[in-house]
């Protein structure tokens, strides 16, 4: 019996035979592009955000640069096999990573959490693809995400790190000012990048020493409002002046040197320069979040409040974050160990 498979390119069909002991049916095929553009639509339509549509596109990029190279035959989304998914999988173990500006090629390979995180996306896709009838299976099923072999937490900044970034600083330049009071902010507030250079002026309640971030800028579709400390909020006062008097009325707080909205990728290339410059590693936004949630437990405020604070669904994600080193554990159990009360009590 044969088979008619229709193929669909952009508007274009066409049609071939195989061989099949099923009856006859007809099926539209489409291609890796065409299958990303129908999900992209539905996801835009389900009211998912810019920038996480901009992620599932450079996170199915990198398997469409594999598939180029090392499977040019490739044509249909509903080729993807399991085994095929295995090779990309291994090919990103072994894959060098890139860092900075030029996007030059590091020594070490690509993390174990980097690669999840492209699983995840095309682990979505696929789901989507096969609920949809867009492929005839789910090829991710059964695809596990990578083991971790100890928890790939980043680490907070130490207390002397924190220094040497804020005196690193030229406060006389605007945009090293600014972007000061940007991670003074972030250090007080735990707060996401994206949710700090997202800052409207209506928002900012400078009597309340309180910022209000509204849901459409909140990852979690939830407004919240972060208390804010009066030190931080009068660096903030002296910046909304200053960018006043430049660039007159104005609604969003951190602005670049032509008076334009800043963007989280701007602050990332200016922070890695700055760890460049004082040889510590990893000096990126996120960071600042981790310092931020690890010394709020350290000075003595509770769980709770702090998952309320930096907006996490759960908090299991909350602890996952405060990573204790052995000097912070050794100077907690100096203060809150017990037996010193218990050995004023008893008799010698």
């Amino acid at each position: 019996m044969k088979k008619h498979v229709i193929k669909q390119r952009g508007t274009a069909l066409k049609e071939r035979k195989l061989t099949s002991k099923t009856t006859e049916s007809f099926t539209i095929e489409y291609t890796l592009q065409e299958a990303l553009d129908i999900f992209l639509r539905a996801k835009v339509a389900e009211g998912v955000r810019q920038r996480t549509l901009g992620e599932y596109v450079r996170h199915i990029r990198y398997l469409t640069e594999y598939l180029s190279v090392y499977h040019p035959s490739f044509n249909y989304v509903c080729d993807l096999s399991p085994s095929l998914i295995r090779e990309y999988i291994t090919f990103s173990k072994n894959k060098k990573a890139y860092a900075g500006d030029e996007q030059r090629e590091k020594t070490t390979t690509l993390s174990v959490n980097t690669i999840n995180i492209r699983l995840r996306t095309l682990r979505t896709m696929c789901k989507f693809w096969f609920e949809e009838g867009i492929t005839p299976d789910n090829s991710m099923k059964n695809i596990k995400n990578l083991k971790l072999d100890a928890e790939e937490e980043v680490k907070g900044f130490s207390d002397e790190e924190v220094t040497m970034i804020l005196n690193y600083f030229n406060e006389r330049n605007y945009g090293e000012w600014r972007d000061k009071i940007l991670v003074l902010l972030l250090l007080d507030t735990g707060m996401r990048i994206n949710e700090a250079v997202s800052i409207l002026i209506t928002n900012i309640e400078f009597k309340e020493s309180s910022i209000f971030i509204p849901p459409e800028a909140n990852k979690n579709r939830k407004g919240r409002h972060i208390p804010v400390s009066r030190e931080v909020m009068r660096e903030i006062r002296k910046l909304h002046d200053e960018c006043i008097g430049y660039f007159g009325s104005h609604e969003t707080l951190f602005m670049n040197a032509y008076g334009e909205p800043l963007t989280g990728d701007t602050i990332r290339r200016r922070l890695h320069k700055v760890g460049t410059a004082l040889e510590i590693p990893k000096v990126h936004p996120h960071r600042f979040r981790h310092t931020f949630i690890r010394n709020y437990i350290l000075n003595g405020g509770d769980l709770f409040t702090l998952q309320k604070i930096v907006d996490h669904s759960n908090i299991t994600t909350t602890r996952k974050y405060v990573q204790l080193d052995d000097v912070h554990i050794k100077d907690q159990h100096s203060k809150f160990s017990p037996v010193r009360k218990y050995m004023k009590r008893s008799k010698h």
